[in-house]
């Protein structure tokens, strides 16, 4: 099925803040004894002066998506004890299975063909992107998801190459979950699942039946309907490899409330209240030094 796996794209569990040490009471000088200058307090107090002078609605840099917006996506995730912990094991997964095999096959495939394998399963998601685009009554957008899907099918070859772009049929994204929060249903709490990653009691009830909307799925033979399915993770999680350097903070953070801005902004339109993405911010693009 054709899902978005953003809990495969990061390794690591985020360290945890470690609050200020406090000294203990015996240590405290007596009340009248004179004051002493102490380096490590005050270079706390400018390092404190700092973060707050160069705080924006980011937030701290620790701590991304904390204005703006945060307080809500905090709301919207009662269960985070099991959240982590599922957080945890796929992350555990990617480190020792999704990327090296993604990072492997990245090294053994030319840059021309990732493209077109990328292309071809993009154009396979248009179709189901058409029809929810219908579904949400936004025909503007199902036309031209239809017009991609029938012009690169057979114009450029099941989709290997994009003629319906160079013909100004544009592409964009949404799916059934969307078409659901368009229609007013609620999202419920957020939820991580294993290996599919964040999602949302409505999300992740939409798995199945948005299966049928993928045309790999139709494929009668397991073998090849299990290979292609493993072929397209491979090929979007080599895709998004690049993508990690934009992370900042707490990992489980920032890829929760990454998450839920992007359905808000899906559901609501670009002009939802919530705060940038990190490749939207003009000195994040900036900046190489991310690892």
């Amino acid at each position: 099925m054709r899902v978005w796996i953003p809990a495969l794209l990061w390794i690591a569990l985020a360290g945890c803040a470690h609050s200020p040490s406090q000294t203990p009471a015996d240590d405290a000088p007596p009340a009248d004894a004179p004051a002493r200058h102490d380096p490590r307090a005050a270079a706390s107090e400018q390092a404190d002066t700092d973060a707050d002078a160069g705080a924006d609605e980011w937030g701290e840099a620790s701590t991304p998506f904390d204005r703006g917006g945060a307080a809500a996506f905090e709301a919207r995730d009662p269960w985070k004890g099991f959240n982590r912990k599922i957080f945890g094991f796929n992350e555990f997964v990617d480190r020792y299975a999704i990327k090296p095999a993604a990072k492997g096959y990245r090294w053994i495939t030319p840059q021309w063909l990732d493209d077109t394998v990328t292309r071809f399963f993009s154009n396979l998601g248009d179709i189901g992107d058409s029809i929810n685009y219908a579904l949400q009554w936004q025909w503007g957008d199902a036309g031209q998801n239809l017009g991609r899907f029938t012009v690169n099918t057979t114009l450029g070859l099941a989709g290997l190459f994009d003629v319906a772009s160079d013909m100004n049929l544009h592409n964009s994204d949404t799916n059934l979950d969307v078409t659901l929060g368009r229609w007013g249903v609620p999202s419920g709490p957020y939820l991580v699942l294993p290996i599919f990653g964040p999602s949302s009691v409505r999300d992740a009830g939409t798995l199945y039946p948005r299966s049928y909307l993928w045309p790999p799925t139709y494929i009668e033979d397991d073998l090849t309907r299990y290979g292609v399915a493993a072929l397209y993770g491979v090929d979007l999680r080599a895709d998004l490899l690049d993508l990690e350097k934009n992370i900042v903070g707490d990992r489980y953070t920032f890829i929760r409330n990454a998450y839920l801005q992007r359905r808000l902004i899906q559901i609501e339109g670009p002009d939802a209240a919530a705060p940038p993405l990190p490749d939207e911010d003009p000195a994040l693009e900036e900046d190489d030094g991310w690892e």
